[in-house]
């Protein structure tokens, strides 16, 4: 996850996947982590959530709890290293 560059300066290796789930939170929950794991997680327990993309099936639960491993490591390394990963970066924050 953290490979830090040739610079000192702290990355975090972003895959497509987690450049999507950056353009989600910063434009659906407004760059809230917070916001956008709530919703998540209510959408998996079958509670009342924000955004209805896809019915509910076992796939898409276990899209969902992936999706918030992802998250809670990008949020993790985020409080770590003081920065704000964007979708468009090479993930890295000075």
């Amino acid at each position: 996850m953290d490979s830090g560059a040739a610079d000192g300066e702290a990355t975090f290796q972003l895959t497509d996947e987690h450049r999507m789930l950056l353009q989600i939170r910063d434009t659906l929950y407004e760059g809230s982590w917070e916001d956008f794991l709530r919703d998540l997680r209510a959408r998996a327990a079958g509670r009342p959530h924000v955004f209805e993309l896809l019915p509910p099936t076992a796939a898409v639960k276990a899209t969902i709890a992936h999706h918030v491993e992802l998250i809670e490591r990008m949020r993790e390394w985020e409080l770590e290293h003081g920065g704000t990963l964007r979708a468009g970066s090479e993930g890295s924050c000075g």
